[in-house]
Parts: structure tokens; sequence; C-alpha cells
């Protein structure tokens, strides 16, 4: 085992004490701490140290060094594990497929963008289905709802300047992705002062909304006037209008996959993905937009129920190749064969190793909110024990 100290990204809608206060720093933190990488992404890969904390090396290079015996075939770490932090939203965006994102960053490439360049598309070539785990009540919007409730909730709202754009959503039957392809692309293409003006009349319209309304409508209204405190008059409040609105309870999980609208509001999770950093953003931001990007990757099919459910094993099912993610039941030892990572998340997990211990190396390690450790495909499986609750998350390929 290799302890790992993950790698803290900061942006502006994180927080300056959740994250700090959960792995035991001072709070508040500098700067707001948005994430907490743990992998090998090149972007921000974890320092791998002995579980003693000594002889740090990137995670990135020993895997490097030794593929076959870390991963267990040649190659790269395929998923990429956080804990995420938002106190405001984050950008309405889509990750592309991996056949989008070879073709996306190869163009660039060959254009010679920089990689880190403010008008880049994609950092890397891979895709990025991701799994998000809520550790606090977490809201979401995530794909779009079904156009029968979105007409119901535009009837509700009662909005006379929503009227031309309700019209495009009466296409006939089976024409649904179409329509709300025709529609997100006319909202984020208003010139500016129409946009304002609709924008106003929108988050008027959720103030007055009826206190009987009901209720997914009220969260759908409730959203709309905060996203305007956060982001004033941005084309992302009118495309919160169509996506589904999601109350995550701890143990809830969302699953998306490539080309699915969303944006998380606010809360605290554990995230796994695909091993990349590829994001077509589409409003609430101050980051590039790329509107015909967006479009290219976009799957804009009606996502009817984006809630993944957790078995009796802790394990959420998902159709992702490049991860597993599983929550062992607290006080449920678990074998876990490497190549794996294990997130402590809250309470106190106990790691005992199976292998035969070096002079001066001990068995069984205990792991606090925030720590790491990974797990080689060449060693003897770790068995792993939350002691309490959120406990252990154990993510592998």
């Amino acid at each position: 085992m290799l302890k790992l100290q993950g790698k803290i990204r900061q942006y502006a809608w994180g927080s300056r004490t959740t994250l700090a206060e959960l792995t035991n720093r001072p709070s508040p933190a500098p700067h707001r701490e948005a994430e907490i990488w743990y992998g090998a992404h090149p972007g921000g890969p974890s320092v791998a140290t002995d579980m003693n904390g000594n002889n740090p090396v990137l995670l990135l290079d020993v895997i490097a060094a030794d593929p076959e015996y870390h991963l267990g075939h040649a190659g790269t770490l395929p998923f990429l594990l956080k804990l995420l932090c938002a106190e405001q939203a984050l950008s309405i965006q889509a990750h592309p497929t991996k056949a989008q994102a070879e073709e996306g960053f190869a163009e660039e490439e060959s254009r010679g963008i920089p990689r880190d360049a403010f008008s880049r598309n994609y950092r890397d070539d891979n895709h990025k289905p991701e799994l998000l785990v809520a550790l606090t009540p977490f809201e979401a919007l995530a794909g779009f709802r079904p156009i029968q409730q979105t007409l119901e909730l535009f009837a509700t709202l009662d909005i006379p300047e929503l009227n031309p754009f309700k019209a495009m959503l009466q296409g006939e039957e089976g024409t649904a992705a179409e329509d709300l392809r025709a529609l997100l692309t006319t909202f984020i293409t208003l010139p500016e002062s129409p946009r304002e003006r609709l924008v106003d009349a929108v988050v008027t319209g959720c103030l007055r909304l009826a206190p009987d309304a009901p209720t997914w409508m009220r969260e759908v209204a409730e959203t709309v006037v905060a996203l305007q405190e956060q982001y004033p008059r941005d084309v992302g409040i009118l495309v919160a209008l169509l996506l589904n609105k999601l109350s995550l309870q701890p143990g809830e999980a969302i699953y998306l996959d490539a080309g699915q609208l969303h944006a998380y509001v606010r809360g605290l999770g554990v995230e796994v993905m695909a091993n990349s950093d590829n994001v077509l953003r589409g409003g609430l931001t101050s980051k590039y937009i790329d509107v015909p990007e967006l479009m290219r990757v976009l799957d804009s099919e009606p996502l009817k129920d984006p809630l993944t459910r957790r078995d009796d094993q802790g394990k959420f099912p998902t159709p992702a190749r490049d991860f597993t993610l599983e929550n062992p039941p607290v006080g449920e030892e678990r074998q876990v064969h490497g190549p794996a990572i294990v997130l402590c998340a809250g309470g106190e997990v106990q790691l005992r190793s199976n292998q035969p211990p070096r002079e001066g190396d001990a068995t069984e390690y205990h792991l606090s909110p925030g720590d790491a450790v990974w797990i080689s495909h060449g060693e003897a499986p770790v068995t792993v024990l939350a002691k309490s609750s959120p406990g252990a998350f154990i993510a592998s390929c």
C-alpha cells in the first residue's frame, strides 16, 4: 500500500471551510477549495508515500515505472476519484464520448493551442462518465426533464415572455430530443439584451410561484432564484428550466454518461469518473463557452431518472467500464484487490495488510477523513473495515 496525498483544486464555486474541516486542516482556508483529486491525472496527480509518509513521489510516476505491477496491464490508471464541495453552482456542462474526445483533442493539438489556454476545450483525449455519491444533502441539475413536465412547469409559471419558446416544445411525438436541442440552442445564442429581459421575467415568475405548486416545481423555482443571485442574468438560468432538479440525501448517487447536460448546485460528495478533465460548458461560468462544440457532444434525449441506487453490498452499478465504486456497510470487512484507491470520506476506516511485512512495517493502519491509499494489482488483497459512517469509498478498475 501507498498513502496518497490528494491534490487540492481551488475553484470559485468551492468553500473555504468544508474540505478544510473535513480533512482536519486550518479553517477557513486561504482560498476556496472545490475538489481534492486522488489519482494520476497529469493535471493534478496525487503524491504517494509509504504508509509512514516517507519517500514522496507522484503516483503518476509510480505507475509509469511498473504499470504491469500496479495496474495488471500496460497503460494508465483509467479513473479519477475526488472529494467535491460546491458552495455555489458549477457550470452547466456536458462531457464528450471517447471518440469525440480523441477527435477534439487531436484537432486542437494540430492547431497548437496550449493545453492550459482559456479557449481550449480538450485537455486530454478521454471521455468522462461520472458518478457522484452525496455525503451531505446535495442539489444538482441532471439531464433534460421529460418535455411534458417542462410544459406543465411553463404553464404553471405563466410567464408571457416564455410563450414563443414554449411553442418550440410542441412538436410531434418522438421529436423530444430535437425540440430540446433547438430550444437549448436558442437560449444559449440569445443576444444579451433580450436574454437579460427574459431572465428577469423568468426570475420574477419563479418568485411569485404559488406556494401550493407541486414540490418539484417549487424546487426548480428556488434554484432559479438562487442562480440569479450567484450568476445574475446568466443564460444558465434559462437552461436550468429544462433540467431535472435533484435533491439527494447522503448515500444517494447520480450517474451521468457522455453528452448529458448537468450542473452540481450545492453540497459535498464523493465523485469518481474516467481519468479526464474535458468539459464543454453552456452557462453559469466565466470560463470559455464553445456553443457549436457543446451542441456537437450533447445528448438531448430526456433523462427520466438520473439516480443510481446502491445495492446491498454497497456497490453503485453503472455501465461505465473505466471504474467501479463501492461504499461497504459499516462493520463489514471487505477484501480489496488492486488496482484500487480506498478513501476515508468520514468517520474511521481500518486497513489490514495481508502482505508479508518488512522489518519495522505495521500490518494495520487507520485512515481519518480525507486519507486515501493506493493498492497495487501485484500486492496481496487489503482488508478494509469502516468503523463508522460514511466510511470507506473504494474505487477500482
